[in-house]
């Protein structure tokens, strides 16, 4: 997704998802750039469910399926998790990333955030670190090198001590030595 298209979505938490109409779009929109993701990258698996989650949300937005129905409220706790996910993606260089923020910025509950991540098996901690993790591979792979702490910080990691000790235990590998092996 653009950042003009995320920057768009994030007004979701003045009109909340969880009232109101007009914040189901944001779900939507979400659900369907994970769709156009799927279709990108060939993830064929996940194509099914999208088609249906992404049918589903557009009838409740335009009001032939009930908010409060089953059906609805399955649709609306996957939409709600993917733009969780893009919110964090959104924000992952800030330290400051939490459930509170993510939460605040969804207009659901900090606890409710918990339980659309248990439905994963990952929860917001270890999927926020993931993604951390994934950038910051991605950025000590780019040419010209970025120096280490740039690349820390770039990924939200609040010291590179941290930085050091969460992606060595992941990789086996200091950052330094990873980018040497030319990952």
């Amino acid at each position: 997704m653009q950042a003009d298209q995320i920057s768009a979505i994030e007004p979701a938490h003045q009109s909340s998802p969880t009232t109101g109409n007009r914040g189901w779009a944001p779900l939507l929109e979400a659900c369907l750039a994970d769709f156009k993701e799927a279709t990108e990258t060939g993830d064929t698996a996940r194509i099914p469910a999208l088609v249906k989650i992404v049918a589903d949300l557009a009838l409740i937005e335009r009001g032939a399926i009930r908010p409060g129905s089953r059906r609805a409220q399955q649709a609306l706790r996957v939409g709600r998790l993917s733009l969780a996910r893009r919110l964090i993606t959104r924000h992952l260089a800030k330290p400051a990333l939490s459930p509170g923020m993510v939460a605040d910025l969804l207009g659901v509950s900090v606890r409710y955030l918990h339980v659309l991540f248990e439905a994963t098996g990952a929860s917001f901690s270890q999927t926020v670190t993931a993604e951390r993790l994934s950038e910051s591979r991605r950025l000590l792979c780019e040419k010209p090198p970025r120096p280490i702490a740039d690349v820390a910080l770039s990924c939200g990691f609040g010291s590179l001590a941290t930085f050091y000790r969460i992606f060595s235990a992941s990789e086996g590998l200091t950052p330094g030595e990873y980018r040497a092996a030319g990952h």
